[in-house]
């Protein structure tokens, strides 16, 4: 897929953005996880707030894996689209070369 540099531009500093908010994503899940578990022994019995337990650790598990993934591919393929290297998401000046590209 070929896109303009403007494009990948956005695309990367998208995915950055969406890269630094996926921890604060991770807790939120971790929190309702243990609220909904909680709930569930408190209504049931331990047994089945501990597997609700595991079932959303493992939902949780796949939503987190998924999203790296698709963070991971949308960087790799700006970066291709920018003709950078990769070790050019490690450059702390970053963000404003990708400001220039998006005036």
């Amino acid at each position: 897929m070929v896109m303009t540099k403007k494009n990948a531009a956005q695309l990367l500093k998208d995915a950055l953005s969406s890269e630094k908010k996926l921890a604060t994503k991770v807790i939120i899940v971790v929190i309702n996880a243990f609220i909904i578990s909680g709930l569930i022994t408190y209504l049931t019995s331990w047994y089945f707030g501990l597997a609700s337990l595991m079932i959303c650790g493992l939902l949780g598990q796949f939503a987190h894996e998924r999203m790296s993934n698709s963070i991971q591919a949308r960087k790799l393929l700006a970066i291709k689209s920018l003709r950078w290297d990769e070790a050019e998401l490690n450059d702390p000046k970053l963000i404003t070369k990708l400001d220039k590209f998006l005036q």
